[in-house]
């Protein structure tokens, strides 16, 4: 299009050369014709003044004739000639009507006649002339600017209908309208691998990495747009499924056995709601799941969770383990808040959780949820701490090396209604919410020290964790500290386990803890040991008896140099710090040999032996 107004200057200046070399071709022309009519002027003019005597007068006569622009009379006998010049003339008349003066001697060769005619009447009919050469050119401007007008508009449709219409038709431009179909090819097929390349980043935004499901970002915006519907009011039923035993499987067993258990779910899940079409399966943190069925019945929804208790419960057989998931379910209806929604799906997960190993429970009130849900679990803990209802388990650490002695860590499993288990991880959440988790601490200890009192011969020591909340709390650790010497004997048979990402969060009151239990004579252990370089850190700081190797290192140590070395530099630090180091999570015997070979000082695991009731 640039081109084509390139051409319509270059036209319109075409015309302005036609119309300057017009003006100088009329002038030539008439030049000779004015150059003859001042001859003829001159002539008659001449008869009257030739033999005339030159003076003042002469010239004014000659002026009075009103035929001449310019005259001058170059006597002999006048030092300086006489010149007339009109100076009424316009600047066109000027311009156009310059010609070359006639010039003539008088017959004696004494006066010099110098002038130029005025020649109106050639000067009228040149611009006449000129003006219609003019005019004419203007016109001829004005039809070109009118025809590219007309052309450009008529490119300016057939481009746009080629552009906007689908068929490959060519138009009235052949070499533009193939340049033009090809490059709406190139430009849809770059079109599209963008929008490609949008829906995968979207789908990456919304995916879960480890299971491939929808993320938390999926599900928060599918559950909002049901609930904020206003055309159609939507019903949809809710599930919340908890996997209770991921932070077990992680600290026990390692976290790829963590990850292999959440896609193991994940599949159980997809497996009984791809039989609804209308469900979509989402992950929405690390232990939990979400399903959303739209247009589901009640009473579908609890066929659905009857065939996943189903599936938990052989998941649970065939793995051997204390349990697999909880399902908690409450219906949307457009309208309600999402943390209505979730607080009552969340208080069903509560409830699920102390009815019975893999249960599920169906919420529906609207009354406030989150201060059910919290009383609720307030009365379960205060039931479990009032009828100690709980069940210790344990597990045997062993000895590789003659200078280290083995112990049994001790687990601890809460009793529910009907005898029922209700998971660990999430009685010591919920304590913590209701602030009643001190008081469980107490429990579990007060239990542990009782049935040592009965099974110890002195020979045999026990590993007893402590939380984080029991770690910060400044009364538990004085309550702790006088239990401790007040069964002095028992308290040197036993060796508290901490969690290293707790110690190393709060170094000052972790530091306290672990000079008390020095005091009365109890060992002290890190777990999980060997998360970062910072774990060194703690050996200098809190000097423990024992660091447990976290699971995650030792899963895979057979195949993976590089945990090797790092498990290696643990050993050998460790025991230039007089402190024995245990594995956590061995599986299978290669694990052992290697870890044997690196002078490992003890191993727990499956492999060794699963835990059992104390």
């Amino acid at each position: 299009m640039n081109e084509y107004k390139k051409s319509l200057w270059v036209s319109n200046l075409i015309v302005l050369l036609f119309a300057i070399l017009a003006t100088v071709i009329c002038k030539l022309t008439f030049n000779e014709m004015l150059i003859q009519q001042q001859t003829v002027t001159a002539t008659k003019v001449n008869e009257q003044i030739i033999n005339r005597q030159l003076n003042g007068e002469l010239l004014a006569q000659l002026v009075d004739y009103n035929v001449f622009n310019y005259i001058k009379i170059s006597p002999n006998k006048l030092s300086n000639p006489l010149i007339f010049e009109n100076t009424n003339l316009s600047t066109i008349d000027a311009l156009l009507g310059d010609i070359k003066a006639t010039a003539f001697l008088s017959n004696n060769g004494s006066t010099l006649f110098e002038y130029k005619t005025k020649n109106s009447q050639l000067l009228a009919l040149m611009k006449q002339v000129l003006l219609v050469i003019y005019f004419t050119l203007i016109l001829i401007s004005l039809s070109i600017t009118f025809l590219y007008y007309r052309l450009f508009k008529k490119i300016e449709k057939t481009l746009i209908s080629e552009i906007s219409e689908d068929s490959n038709t060519v138009g009235s431009f052949t070499k533009v309208s193939e340049q033009l179909h090809e490059q709406k090819k190139q430009f849809h097929r770059a079109l599209q691998n963008q929008e490609k390349q949008i829906l995968q980043l979207a789908h990456q935004v919304n995916m879960d990495n480890l299971t491939g499901l929808n993320n938390r970002h999926a599900f928060r915006k599918a559950l909002t747009d049901i609930l904020s519907s206003e055309e159609n009011q939507q019903h949809a039923i809710l599930s919340i499924i908890r996997a209770s035993e991921l932070n077990t499987i992680n600290s026990q067993r390692g976290f790829q056995h963590g990850d292999e258990y959440i896609v193991s779910i994940a599949n159980l899940i997809s497996k009984v709601t791809e039989r609804h079409s209308s469900s979509s399966l989402y992950r929405i943190s690390g232990s939990d799941f979400a399903v959303i069925t739209q247009d589901m019945s009640i009473s579908d929804a609890q066929i659905m969770a009857k065939n996943l208790k189903v599936q938990f419960d052989q998941y649970q057989a065939l793995n051997k383990l204390d349990s697999v998931a909880y399902n908690g379910i409450s219906s949307i209806i457009s309208g309600q808040l999402p943390e209505q929604v979730l607080a009552r799906t969340d208080l069903a997960l509560a409830k699920a959780q102390t009815e019975g190993v893999n249960n599920w429970a169906f919420e529906q009130l609207d009354s406030d949820e989150t201060q059910f849900g919290q009383q609720h679990w307030r009365n379960i803990i205060e039931e479990i701490i009032a009828k100690r209802a709980l069940m210790l388990l344990h597990q045997p650490i062993q000895a590789i090396h003659r200078n280290m002695k083995g112990y049994q860590e001790i687990f601890t499993r809460f009793i529910g209604e009907n005898n029922s288990m209700i998971p660990t991880d999430t009685v010591f959440a919920m304590a913590q919410r209701v602030d009643l988790s001190v008081k469980l601490e107490k429990l579990i200890l007060e239990t542990v020290i009782s049935q040592c009192r009965h099974k110890t011969d002195g020979s045999v020591r026990w590993g007893v964790n402590i939380t984080s909340a029991a770690i910060q709390n400044s009364s538990f650790i004085v309550w702790l500290e006088r239990l401790l010497l007040r069964e002095s004997n028992i308290a040197a048979s036993l060796i508290f386990e901490m969690q290293e990402v707790v110690l190393d969060s709060n170094l000052v009151a972790s530091k306290r803890v672990f000079d008390m239990l020095k005091r009365t004579g109890s060992r002290s252990a890190i777990c999980n040991f060997g998360k970062g370089i910072g774990s060194f850190r703690l050996f200098k700081e809190l000097k423990p008896d024992f660091v447990k190797v976290d699971a995650s290192l030792i899963s895979n140590i057979e195949r993976d140099s590089a945990n090797q070395q790092f498990v290696r530099m643990i050993i050998d630090v460790a025991h230039r710090m007089d402190c024995r180091v245990i594995a956590e999570g061995i599986e299978h015997l290669e694990q052992k040999q290697i870890l044997e070979n690196m002078y490992i000082d003890g191993v727990q695991g499956f492999l060794i032996a699963r835990p059992s009731p104390l």
